[in-house]
């Protein structure tokens, strides 16, 4: 943190930014991490408190700045991600130009030192106070309530990232929250009506893939309860929307939160009314998983497979259970549609093995998501080997090349998948596509 005195008011400034409508992505979905960080500080009681909020779809950072500033914020949060991180970072410069008593607070999945170390931000760190890293609303309410925010007071926080003398300090990590202990954003009507709802019923994953963020959180512990859960459901249904978006690592990855979640849905109705969006590990696919999706007005179910080549997921800290998964897809197509997910880029793959991927998944007829890989500041950016070779675009962290990858084999995959996109009535966007199933 800069040497300057910073200020101690509960003027607060919160702002996060929509990427653009891609068009293999065209739900609206709300800037849930946001909200759910206004919640905590709407609901903490403080008697001088005045929040504003920065929802944005587009914008320039230097007209952004300028309505900041005319609000006056003595703490700025941002929710930072990939597609908001260098726009978010302009912002902040120039506010904190205009005064640098400020409080400058970066969190979400891009609040990150590893983003920092990268050319086009490196200049930046001067302007950020600081990151908080994973959870963001007990973290950002405790900063809020502090009066003394001098690096100091700082590190007796959990779970943030302070900049001192020429690097980043982090102090130790906060546990995972007690969902049912934060405010619902839906209880307060902060969010708006329409568009996919978003539903949370654990935080963490048991796995630790390295292309994944989750990868560095712990194991979830703690459920939420499923009569907290009837009670959001009947909030999210009040919004009017046309499904529910299951943000939980997988439906079937903690047994307790899905007992309460198939508890409260049956309780309330809700999903035999509306859809539901969810991931599923298909090796622990069970016959509870099925009925519950079974009896979902309109379930869809994503299948993270990554690769069906074990040689290529050991790369990454993942396995494939090819027989497991034989008999558990069918099962799934039954109860629900199915996008299978695999990724183009992966350190140790190849265009031949990948090749061999797409055309197994278009062969099980069901929809397929092809993910272009991203270099994640929690993920490959810190966890992948030297001899993985990374090379990535710093703004967007698409990958260039890499173990198995050049640049020109790479670039060659992306045009064929462009071209079968087409051919097949999919969709292209920045960092995805999306193919219907096979007729």
């Amino acid at each position: 943190m800069n040497e300057t005195k910073i200020r101690s008011g509960r003027r607060v400034a919160l702002l996060a930014r929509y990427p653009e409508r891609d068009p293999a992505m065209p739900q609206f979905i709300p800037n849930f991490g946001l909200r759910m960080v206004e919640a905590a500080v709407r609901s903490a009681g403080f008697p001088d408190l005045s929040v504003k909020v920065w929802d944005l779809f587009e914008g320039e950072a230097e007209a952004v700045a300028r309505d900041i500033i005319a609000f006056d914020p003595d703490i700025l949060g941002f929710s930072a991600y990939l597609w908001s991180f260098q726009f978010f970072c302009a912002v902040a410069a120039l506010v904190k130009a205009d005064d640098p008593s400020r409080l400058i607070i970066f969190g979400g999945p891009s609040a990150r030192p590893a983003m920092f170390a990268l050319a086009p931000f490196k200049r930046y760190v001067q302007d950020i106070d600081v990151l908080v890293i994973n959870e963001g609303e007990e973290t950002f309410a405790e900063i809020v309530a502090l009066r003394d925010r001098s690096a100091a007071s700082m590190r007796g926080l959990l779970g943030v990232a302070i900049h001192e003398d020429g690097a980043w300090v982090e102090t130790p990590s906060r546990p995972l929250a007690d969902l049912d202990g934060l405010p619902s954003p839906y209880k307060m009507n902060l969010l708006q009506h329409g568009g996919l709802g978003v539903l949370q019923t654990y935080r963490g994953c048991p796995f630790s893939c390295s292309f994944c963020e989750w990868g560095t959180m712990e194991s979830p512990k703690r459920v939420r309860d499923a009569d907290a859960l009837s009670g959001e459901l009947r909030a999210i249904e009040r919004h009017n929307v046309q499904a529910a978006l299951l943000v939980d690592a997988g439906l079937n990855l903690n047994r307790n939160a899905f007992l309460n979640l198939r508890r409260s849905a049956g309780e309330s109705g809700f999903f035999e009314r509306r859809g539901l969006i969810c991931e599923v590990y298909p090796a622990a696919v069970q016959q509870e998983h099925l009925d519950f999706l079974a009896s979902v007005g309109d379930a869809y179910v994503g299948i993270g497979l990554q690769s069906f080549d074990n040689a290529v997921l050991a790369n990454v800290e993942r396995n494939y259970d090819e027989k497991r998964f034989d008999e558990t897809f069918g099962k799934l197509r039954d109860v629900a549609s199915v996008a299978v997910e695999i990724i183009l880029g992966l350190p140790g793959d190849h265009p031949e093995a990948f090749r061999k991927n797409y055309e197994r998944a278009r062969g099980l007829r069901c929809a397929l998501r092809v993910y272009h890989c991203v270099v994640l500041p929690s993920g490959l950016m810190v966890r992948s080997p030297p001899n993985h070779c990374l090379d990535y675009d710093p703004v967007t962290l698409k990958m260039n090349s890499c173990l198995g990858w050049s640049e020109a084999a790479l670039t060659a995959e992306c045009a064929f998948l462009d071209a079968e996109v087409r051919r097949s009535g999919g969709r292209a966007g920045q960092f995805f596509w999306t193919f219907p199933p096979v007729r």
